[in-house]
């Protein structure tokens, strides 16, 4: 049952592959477009030819009325031989074998007295002989009627099994009717529409097949980015972001192709970071856990003199400060990447604020003798912000700068506003920032190890909140340094709270 099963889904898929599905479409497009075409055809063909035969069978038998009128009168209205009828036959053969017609000549009564079989036999007998041709021939009394009525008469009958479009005409002698004159005409599929058929049908199929080469190689173009996306999706979900579908042109496969690239190149950044997340974290918290289990089982077992015991529990208690840091920065920042985070904005003074927290650095300032400027610049300065979280922000900003700023050092202040936003920067001396890890230190657990080895205690997660901080206030911050001599942090913030999250939010929802 398993190995049936397995057989009949291929085969399922193929025969509801899109090239099959294409395939069966145009061709009952084409068969509806040529069926509705070909009738048309048909029709008007059939009518022109109708038409034409009907105009030279009339044209005919006006010419055998007035050859008759003027030869013969009503005592040469029968089958005797003349030399007059002879030459009546003779144009009847005549007529008949250059319209493809049956033209013949019929007596009051219906009877046909003479036609072009008779020219040949008038002259081996001398006379006229019985005709096997129209001997057989009944002229209906309703045709007849109708050609006696009108003078002419065009109509299709049935005569010896056999439809034909009959035309007639009555014969005048004096101003008396001596007799009639008809024309058939096969009423019939004419040769050359079987011809036209053939042809037509010759066409449909060289354009089916015309078709199915123009499907395939469409197929195959719309069919190979879509199976690579498959095979894509596959590969992502095994964990593997490496694959990229390879994309030509400019229609809307081809960017449809470059999405799904993107995407991926979005998920191998976004799998690439969470690795590193796990990771980092994994060290940020594998070190003091081990440094405070090494110190608790050292006292416990006697390992450490009991006159050092205060000092490594002291580095004890300092390690467990800064797991608690670790773990508030990390809760922090992920209410604040997902949007949980409660934004309380107000109105308030950032120069407030700016020297606040530069006074609870007061004591650390103090001992690296750091000079302070740019505070007797300050004024007033109010913007319409979350007073918690932009502390935060300039805090962890203030905090680096006094970390790194060696003793001896300065620390600048400069504020910056216009009616739109305020600018507010932050630079310190001593060693900066590479160019080349300008770039980086927003990013999570980041740490410029070789040019700022004094951040031994730090999660690199600092820089990180502060940019998730400023940009869900709708600003931007940005750092420079010449790697040698200063760093300056520059953070700008609307004047008026804009609330970047839940713009976000409701765009996708």
């Amino acid at each position: 049952m398993g190995v049936s099963k397995n057989k009949a889904g291929p085969r399922r898929a193929h025969k509801n592959s899109l090239f099959t599905r294409y395939l069966v479409l145009f061709a009952a497009l084409l068969f509806i477009v040529m069926a509705i075409l070909g009738t048309a055809l048909i029709v008007i063909l059939n009518s022109y030819y109708m038409s034409s035969t009907k105009q030279q069978l009339q044209n005919s038998v006006a010419a055998i009325a007035d050859s008759v009128e003027d030869t013969l009168i009503v005592q040469d209205m029968n089958s005797t031989y003349s030399v007059e009828k002879e030459m009546v036959c003779k144009t009847l053969a005549t007529i008949s074998q250059s319209s493809e017609t049956d033209v013949f000549v019929c007596d009051v009564e219906g009877n046909i007295i003479l036609c072009k079989e008779r020219a040949e036999a008038s002259r081996t007998s001398g006379g006229f002989s019985q005709c096997s041709v129209h001997d057989g021939f009944e002229i209906k009394s309703n045709l007849l009627s109708s050609v006696y009525q009108n003078g002419e008469t065009v109509q299709k009958v049935h005569l010896m099994g056999q439809k034909y479009l009959a035309v007639g005409k009555v014969i005048y002698s004096d101003g008396e009717i001596i007799g009639t004159v008809f024309a058939l005409a096969d009423a019939g599929a004419p040769s050359f529409m079987l011809v036209f058929l053939r042809i037509f049908l010759l066409s449909a199929f060289f354009c089916l097949v015309i078709g199915y080469i123009c499907i395939y190689y469409l197929t195959k173009k719309m069919v190979t980015p879509l199976r690579q996306m498959s095979h894509a999706a596959k590969c992502f979900a095994t964990g593997d972001f490496s694959y990229r579908i390879k994309t030509e042109g400019f229609d809307e496969i081809a960017e449809l192709g470059k999405a799904f690239n993107n995407m991926a190149s979005s998920l191998d950044a976004i799998e690439s970071s969470r690795r590193g997340f796990i990771s980092n974290v994994s060290h940020e918290l594998k070190t003091p856990m081990t440094s405070i289990a090494g110190f608790i089982d050292g006292i416990l077992d006697g390992t450490i003199p009991q006159e050092k015991q205060k000092y490594y529990l002291g580095i004890v208690s300092s390690e467990v400060r800064r797991l608690s840091r670790l773990v508030v920065s990390m809760l922090n920042m992920s209410k604040i990447e997902s949007g949980d985070v409660v934004m309380r904005p107000g109105s308030f003074d950032i120069c407030e604020k700016i020297v606040a927290i530069l006074l609870t650095f007061e004591q650390k300032i103090e001992e690296k003798n750091i000079e302070i400027k740019g505070l007797d610049e300050l004024g007033q300065c109010y913007i319409a912000a979350d007073s918690d979280m932009i502390y935060q922000a300039i805090y962890n900003l203030v905090d680096n700068a006094v970390k790194f700023t060696p003793d001896g050092g300065c620390i600048e202040v400069l504020l910056q506003e216009t009616a739109a936003d305020v600018s507010i920067s932050i630079k310190n001396s001593g060693r900066g920032i590479e160019q080349k890890e300008l770039s980086k230190i927003f990013e999570r657990f980041y740490k410029v190890d070789k040019s700022r080895s004094l951040d031994s205690n730090g999660a690199g997660l600092g820089l990180y909140i502060v940019k998730l901080i400023i940009e869900l206030h709708g600003g931007n911050i940005r750092a420079e340094s010449d790697g040698e001599s200063y760093t300056c942090f520059s953070i700008c913030l609307p004047r008026q709270y804009k609330s970047v999250y839940k713009k976000e939010k409701s765009t996708n929802e």
